[in-house]
């Protein structure tokens, strides 16, 4: 069997000074070398999104990892509009017109709270399901998430606490790679 095709659609609307995702990126190019990152953050700065060129990325992959650091508990704004534009009637949904039917998604975020902050009601499988329902009403197959939490700005302070993030990104995106190998 081939390799599958990857895309990681990335939107963080300050990755240069990004740790974690810039971690998460670098570990999964070294595990994926032939996965295409697509920041939509740089590529649409002015939120003026190709539709169409967005949307042959789309098609052309097998498998499609959503990577962002979880803002005010939802997706980056830039990664809404994204959904909102690309995700259209006739192309993702409606008329017969599923174009991406059996794509695989997998999520992938960084939060800055600790994990144990969503219990119950505010679980993270309850605030992921945005992108539950987008794949099942477009046809796709959502393969699952990977956290990594307790992201903040007192990382830069303690080295010994840098170290042990980077070994959690590192797994957070051995963790993506089995996925892929496991759906594919």
């Amino acid at each position: 069997m081939s390799e599958p095709k990857v895309l990681l659609i990335l939107s963080h609307p300050n990755y240069s000074s990004s740790f974690a995702n810039k971690t998460i990126i670098s570990s999964l190019k070294l595990l994926l070398p032939s996965i295409e990152i697509d920041h939509i953050d740089s590529l649409y700065p002015s939120e003026k999104i190709d539709i169409k060129k967005e949307q042959e990325k789309l098609i052309k992959n097998d498998i499609i990892i959503f990577q962002y650091p979880m803002i005010w508990h939802n997706r980056p704004h830039l990664l809404s509009k994204w959904f909102e534009d690309v995700y259209e009637y006739g192309f993702a949904y409606g008329n017969n017109s599923y174009k991406l039917k059996d794509k695989k998604i997998i999520v992938s975020i960084t939060l800055g709270n600790t994990s144990d902050f969503f219990k119950d009601e505010i679980s993270l499988d309850n605030l992921l399901s945005p992108f539950k329902a987008s794949a099942k009403y477009t046809k796709q197959k959502f393969c699952g998430y990977v956290v990594t939490d307790n992201i903040n700005n007192d990382i830069n302070k303690d080295m010994n606490l840098k170290n042990e993030k980077i070994k959690e990104l590192e797994i957070h995106a051995k963790k993506i790679f089995d996925i892929i190998n496991n759906i594919s």
